[in-house]
């Protein structure tokens, strides 16, 4: 008997491991989709759609001339290409990524709030 106990803890040792992996998939997922969503806005200069994806309160200080500025900076880069995955941290729901643009790259890093939102957008020019 306890040889079955054994096998069906071990079972459902990995179902669980199972299922903790998809929600972290599907975290990273969600914060990639976002992350690349804000990084186009900002490219485009839309600060509506930047905003609509940020947590409200992290969205409330974000300004027009910020957006307006990091878009600049982002242009002088040439065109946006995507992001690439460098690294995550799962209980803190953070990732960090490599924006790519034709002449350089710029290091984004995002906080994935439960709801969804980005609670933290912060990018960080890379010396070309």
């Amino acid at each position: 008997m306890s040889r079955t106990v054994g096998v069906t803890s071990k079972r459902l040792v990995a179902l669980a491991c199972a299922a903790s992996l998809a929600a972290c998939a599907s975290t990273q997922a969600k914060a990639t989709a976002q992350a690349d969503a804000v990084t186009r806005a900002v490219y485009a200069d839309d600060v509506a759609d930047v905003t609509s994806r940020l947590d409200p309160g992290v969205a409330a200080v974000v300004t027009r001339g910020e957006v307006g500025t990091l878009s600049d900076k982002m242009h002088a880069l040439g065109t946006y290409h995507g992001l690439q995955s460098i690294a995550g941290t799962m209980p803190a729901n953070e990732f960090t990524y490599q924006a790519v643009f034709d002449k350089g790259t710029m290091i984004v890093v995002v906080r994935i709030d439960p709801n969804g939102k980005l609670g933290a957008y912060r990018v960080v020019p890379q010396r070309r």
